[in-house]
């Protein structure tokens, strides 16, 4: 597909937001007399009772990880002061597990929050979930679930053909257990924790359906969850919604377009909604990005010193060729949906509609110590084909769109301990919109896993009132764009600058 003038890397695996990937990591050399400081320092923080073995182990991890750091991180790490910074966190740390390597992994977690939000020491179990959420399934029950008004555990439907499905599990049941621990007041993070596990495995489920309480025991299986939804709306303009970017979502992306040129004979536009899309694998969101671009650099990669990395070059692609094109962001679109948006306006293909993006332009590699779990380490940019960076500048839309229902809300750039701002777009919005101007009634057809959804929530009676409650006024905006509304004459004034690659 993609990669032309790409080096070939081990373990190529992208995980998280955008860019990160999985490395293999060399032994670690002998202590440094500033790390002997904190080797020291931590023996008096273990409460239980280590062997030798034990605090090698834990040893090993510490010296392993800066020699890591030291090599890959993206700016050059002060070694003496990280080591000050881990002796000062042994005392304000909340532990779990007092073991020598509990104490460590704690504080280097800490130590790498200190350099950036997104670098993060990572346990055994911590990895394997990382590497579950990028797969496009998980291990569990195929449950959607929220929290109703008396923060109980609700279940809003079961997937279809899961073991939740099979054990006849009903919208609006309540989960009151789970294996005995009671979950009421508990956050649906924790829910979801306890409902995950190994393939095969049972789970039990204390079930409140109305007056009656019961018990079902299901074995949780693999659960597919799918990252793209589509529809057509007003019968001749195609919708892709891609919610993250992971292993499959290249795979269903394709088979929707496919599937909407096939509905659409003369489509009027298309539209690309990357709203709330945290990002997920570079490759991935390089890969859609591809899927609407004949030519040119779809994204690069940019370490230590500005050292050019990577390249994504386009491949010719037929998907909706020479259709009008619309890309929705918002304030919660980030990493791989910044940089698909940015490639897709810069080279001339979409416009973009909504509001400027979250602004985490920096990449991510997943590096497993030989002593034990990994570290989730900064180690470049992403540089967008103008060679701008993202990096808490966000991407700005062409056309903004305002809403009076917006809260206050954290972007990267707020983001404690965030790497600043480089290369900033000089970009400007060329309109801005009042989202309310845009209402319309507009007939939208989805098909695939969202019609499924939808048929789901109508049968649980949750549809009216999602309804009632929520107007996509931001999509109205998009769809009329490609109408003779008041933004078709931002259309007639921004598609010749896109056309020119202004």
């Amino acid at each position: 597909m993609l990669r032309k003038g790409i080096l070939p890397i081990l373990f190529a695996v992208l995980i998280s937001f955008a860019g990160t990937r999985l490395v293999a990591c060399a032994g670690p050399a002998w202590p440094s007399d500033e790390e002997r400081l904190f080797l020291d320092a931590y023996r008096g923080h273990v409460t239980v009772n280590a062997t030798d073995d034990e605090f090698a182990r834990a040893d090993k991890l510490y010296v392993e990880a800066l020699q890591v750091l030291s090599e890959t991180y993206v700016e050059k790490v002060d070694g003496p002061v990280f080591v000050q910074n881990s002796i000062a966190a042994l005392d304000g740390l909340e532990l779990d597990d007092p073991s020598p390597t509990g104490i460590v992994g704690a504080v280097l977690d800490e130590s790498l929050h200190t350099l950036d939000p997104h670098s993060a020491y990572m346990t055994d179990d911590m990895f394997r979930r990382l590497q579950e959420s990028t797969e496009g399934s998980f291990a569990g029950v195929g449950i959607v679930i929220s929290l109703d008004d008396e923060k109980r555990i609700r279940v809003v439907s079961p997937i279809d053909d899961t073991p939740a499905a099979r054990a006849g599990l009903q919208p609006d049941d309540r989960i009151t257990h789970i294996d005995g621990y009671e979950m009421n007041g508990e956050p649906i993070s924790e829910a979801v924790r306890r409902m995950r596990g190994r393939v095969g495995d049972p789970v039990t489920l204390t079930i409140m359906r109305v007056k009656d309480s019961f018990d079902v025991t299901v074995k949780r299986a693999r659960i597919e969850v799918p990252s793209v939804t589509a529809a057509t709306i007003d019968n001749d303009i195609g919708y892709i919604r891609v919610s993250r970017f992971d292993a499959t979502t290249l795979e269903q992306t394709q088979d929707y377009l496919s599937q909407l040129q096939n509905k659409i004979v003369s489509p009027r536009g298309i539209i690309v909604d990357l709203r709330r899309n945290p990002g997920g694998l570079l490759d991935s969101a390089a890969d859609l990005a591809d899927q609407f671009l004949t030519d040119g650099l779809i994204v690069a990669t940019e370490g230590r010193g500005e050292r050019k990395m990577r390249r994504y070059e386009a491949d010719v692609s037929d998907y909706f060729d020479g259709v009008p094109m619309v890309i929705l962001l918002d304030r919660g679109s980030a990493s791989g949906a910044e940089l698909m948006a940015a490639a897709l306006r810069e080279n001339g293909r979409g416009v973009i509609i909504g509001e400027r993006s979250f602004g985490k332009g920096s990449m991510q590699r997943i590096m497993p110590l030989t002593s034990g779990g990994g570290l989730k380490i900064t180690t470049g940019y992403y540089t967008t084909p103008d060679d701008h960076i993202v990096q808490g500048n966000g991407v700005v839309p062409d056309i903004e769109v305002l809403r009076a229902d917006v809260e206050e809300f954290e972007r990267e750039i707020d983001l404690e301990h965030a790497l600043p701002s480089r290369r900033r777009d000089p970009r400007q919005s060329l309109a801005s919109v009042d989202a309310k101007s845009c209402e319309r009634d507009i007939a939208i057809d989805r098909f695939g896993a969202a019609a499924d959804r939808e048929k789901l929530q109508a049968e649980s009676g949750e549809e009216e009132a999602d309804a009632e409650a929520f107007r996509d006024s931001v999509l109205e905006c998009a769809v009329g764009y490609f109408e003779d509304g008041a933004l078709a004459n931002y259309r007639d004034q921004i598609e010749p600058l896109l056309r020119a690659g202004l």
